[in-house]
């Protein structure tokens, strides 16, 4: 008698909630906009990036030489550094945060100040009291990556006003898209006002464009130039600034993309609060969460094809991060880390 042949297991995709994405993916219009593109690709980009530049100003309410264009944020964060920070310049960063704010301040040979966060806020008194006559940059994420939290309009006024003339005080709002909070500042209006600030901006996270890495900074006329003397001569391709355009005026799938999320974190942080686990409020599209022994459970999850981040490079051994998915992909992750706490029980 003929055995009946094994059934075939058939794994079940990885699942990566690691890295903050959309899980929306870009505009339908970014695709049909790259496809009208191709035939173009002999002739170099527009290195201004006027066309987008000038739809930014538009939207924000700038002049065109108050924005410049880089390779993704982490370009300007570098560039910033480079037009700002001589060796032995002092660079004023919140801790934990972004690990590329330290990393360019190190590679621009300037001197890191670290400040330590007070229960994952901003700890504003620190970091005035941090300054000194050789500061020169403050560079802080608003909302913070990896905590969640954010610095509001009140508060932002009042760093503003404390920080002396020599402080340029550097904002990433990589997220910005997806707060919610009605007390959360606008930054473009300071700007326009006057203010000592650069604001640092993507179109990798909420209009899902992290493969074609492009993004923006805000700021005055003079400062603008100063890092845009920095840039590589054609440092965003024609298929980035085509796409940053496209993605700008699908506002419909932004709006998606935002509901999406808002509800995604509702549902995390009633998640984990039934699992007994502690979060910090988050603006953005990720949380970070307490499993205790961190390392262990982010390995643990891995091994049942689901991918989180790590946070021991950040100091927070107690904790992961895991990025907002589609209501399917934030079940899988809830019920696979049940049974990762149930097994280490």
């Amino acid at each position: 008698m003929t055995k009946p042949a094994p059934l075939i297991t058939i794994p079940q995709a990885v699942l990566d909630l690691s890295a903050n994405e959309n899980p929306l993916g870009p505009s339908p219009r970014v695709a049909e906009a790259i496809q009208r593109e191709i035939h173009t690709l002999h002739r170099y980009p527009s290195r201004s990036g006027s066309r987008l530049r000038s739809l930014l100003a538009e939207r924000l309410h700038l002049d065109s030489d108050q924005i410049t264009l880089g390779n993704g944020a982490c370009e300007l964060m570098d560039l910033t550094a480079r037009a700002l920070l001589q060796p032995g310049d002092e660079a004023v960063v919140s801790v934990p945060s972004f690990l590329p704010y330290q990393k360019v301040v190190n590679r621009a040979h300037g001197t890191l100040v670290p400040v330590t966060m007070n229960e994952g806020e901003q700890d504003l008194a620190a970091l005035i009291a941090a300054v000194t006559e050789n500061t020169r940059l403050m560079l802080l994420g608003n909302p913070n990556n990896p905590t969640g939290t954010y610095i509001n309009r009140h508060a932002l006024d009042e760093l503003l006003a404390a920080l002396p003339g020599h402080v340029l005080l550097v904002i990433d709002e990589a997220y910005v898209e997806y707060v919610s909070a009605d007390d959360y500042p606008d930054c473009p209006n300071l700007i326009r006002s006057g203010a000592n600030l650069l604001v640092l901006r993507s179109l990798s996270k909420a209009y899902g464009l992290a493969g074609l890495r492009i993004g923006y900074a805000l700021g005055p006329a003079d400062t603008i130039a100063r890092i845009g003397n920095e840039r590589q001569y054609y440092n965003t391709s024609t298929l980035a600034q085509t796409a940053a355009i496209a993605a700008l005026n699908d506002t419909q799938h932004l709006t998606r993309t935002c509901t999406v999320n808002r509800q995604g974190l509702e549902d995390l942080h009633a998640a984990m609060a039934e699992l007994g686990l502690g979060t910090l409020p988050s603006q953005a599209n990720f949380l970070l969460v307490r499993v205790g022994a961190g390392e262990k459970i982010h390995a643990a999850l891995a091994d049942r094809g689901v991918l989180v981040k790590s946070m021991r490079q950040f100091g927070l051994d107690e904790y992961i991060r895991v990025s907002v998915g589609r209501p399917d992909d934030n079940e899988r992750f809830v019920q696979t880390l049940r049974a990762v706490l149930q097994a280490a029980r």
